[in-house]
């Protein structure tokens, strides 16, 4: 089984809580997604959403609280969320780190509703769903 982990970066917006997701340039058909992938075998869940976070959007982020985890299609998710304490824009454009770096990606950044926001890619929604549930519990 391989584990993954996955950072659900959220904000506070106009509308109610919103959610850091981003597109891949050129690439509409991988659909919207959040921060996230496959744990090393040296790390823990929340090294690897640290890292992952940092590789794909440039944020060196902390505070991660784990949200839910689940197993789907033989892969663990483990989902975490932080709220940034520093104000972030409301689109960016970002060259990964990492193995997606070698492959020429350009990331696009934007928000979106946490709750009845556009739709994420395969199971990154049933994460989101899980974690909106973990968010709202917490009043």
């Amino acid at each position: 089984m391989t584990e993954k982990a996955y950072g659900f970066i959220l904000r506070e917006g106009e509308e109610g809580r919103e959610l850091l997701v981003f597109e891949h340039a050129g690439m509409p058909e991988a659909g919207l997604q959040v921060p996230g992938g496959t744990i090393d075998a040296r790390e823990t869940p929340v090294q690897a959403v640290a890292r992952e976070v940092l590789e794909e959007s440039g944020l060196p982020l902390g505070g991660w609280q784990p949200a839910a985890s689940f197993e789907v299609d033989g892969n663990l998710w483990h989902c975490y969320v932080t709220t940034p304490a520093m104000d972030l824009p409301d689109t960016w454009r970002c060259e990964p780190l990492g193995p997606e770096r070698a492959q020429g990606l350009r990331f696009e950044y934007r928000w979106t509703a946490l709750r009845g926001g556009d739709e994420l890619a395969g199971a990154q929604e049933h994460a989101r769903r899980a974690v909106a549930g973990f968010v709202g519990g917490r009043g």
